[in-house]
């Protein structure tokens, strides 16, 4: 729903923005939270009983999540659209464009080695033990997965103004060949901190592309009745190839070994990257147009 009203606030050629605008923001407020109450507790926890302290950071943290709720009742304009009366869900999603289907293979392929990247951290913790010890392997663990989500703060509103200017499609393919060439460099498995950052922050900046760019793009295969249905499709594809990727990545790495996990990983990169190539169409329009 927030990604269709999204789509529909502004013109086809601020999408990108748009979108880029949205993912970094919800980075920063992920990152910016857990220090934020960190702070408070260190703060609140000098002379108070350790229960009350949580007890505070937890009323306050209850505060931006009510300031959001009143903007959307308050300040948030939906534009009234006619419904798909008569139809059923099934008919619905049949409805979609073909253009649109073929995107939604793309994503499914791409989501299905995209394993959640916690095992990144357990992976670069493993690499570095042996010279750094466990403690300083693991502090320099959770410091990468930081930079990977700096950089995919960062590189999120750049990535969206690039796609409005020359396209969505072939720049969310190289964000998935990106992908690609994160997983290669994870195959050479070299113990150096210095290029465990490069490998994150090349992960940071595909994510950037693919959460960035994907919502994007679905507007502009969308017709705006369909929009809905839509982005409901595309989260439901989402979010199985959230489930089941780290299921098998990390049964593979378990199971065969951890070169087996970003192998499988890396081909359904490259082969959703090929797909998204595919995908053709032009830019629909908004309500804002």
């Amino acid at each position: 729903v927030r990604d269709a009203m999204l789509s529909d606030s502004v013109p086809a050629e601020a999408r990108g923005r748009a979108f880029g605008f949205h993912r970094a923001g919800d980075t920063l407020g992920a990152i910016a939270g857990p220090l934020l109450g960190l702070a408070l507790l260190t703060l609140l926890g000098h002379g108070r009983d350790g229960v009350a302290a949580y007890r505070v950071v937890f009323w306050l943290s209850a505060i931006p999540g009510l300031l959001a709720t009143l903007a959307f009742a308050l300040l948030v304009k939906e534009r009234a659209q006619p419904a798909n009366r008569g139809y059923s869900f099934k008919q619905a999603v049949a409805a979609l464009p073909t253009n649109f289907r073929l995107f939604l293979v793309g994503v499914g392929v791409f989501g299905l080695g995209d394993f959640a990247h916690s095992l990144l951290t357990l992976r670069a913790a493993q690499m570095l033990t042996p010279s750094l010890g466990a403690v300083r392997a693991s502090a320099s663990a959770i410091g990468l997965y930081a930079l990977h989500n700096v950089f995919y703060a960062a590189m999120s509103y750049p990535i969206g103004a690039v796609a409005d200017r020359l396209g969505k499609r072939g720049l969310l393919a190289l964000g998935y060949a990106t992908a690609a060439l994160m997983g290669v460099g994870w195959l050479l498995a070299w113990p150096s901190v210095w290029y465990l950052a490069l490998l994150f922050a090349l992960g940071g900046t595909f994510i950037a592309a693919e959460d960035t760019l994907e919502g994007s793009l679905a507007a502009d295969l969308l017709p705006l009745a369909s929009r809905g249905t839509g982005y409901g499709v595309l989260a439901t594809v989402n979010g199985l190839g959230d489930f089941l990727s780290s299921i098998i990545v990390g049964a593979l790495w378990t199971a065969v070994s951890v070169s087996a996990g970003f192998i499988y990983a890396t081909v359904l990169f490259t082969l959703g990257a090929i797909v998204i190539f595919r995908v053709r169409g032009q830019p629909q329009p908004s309500q804002a147009e």
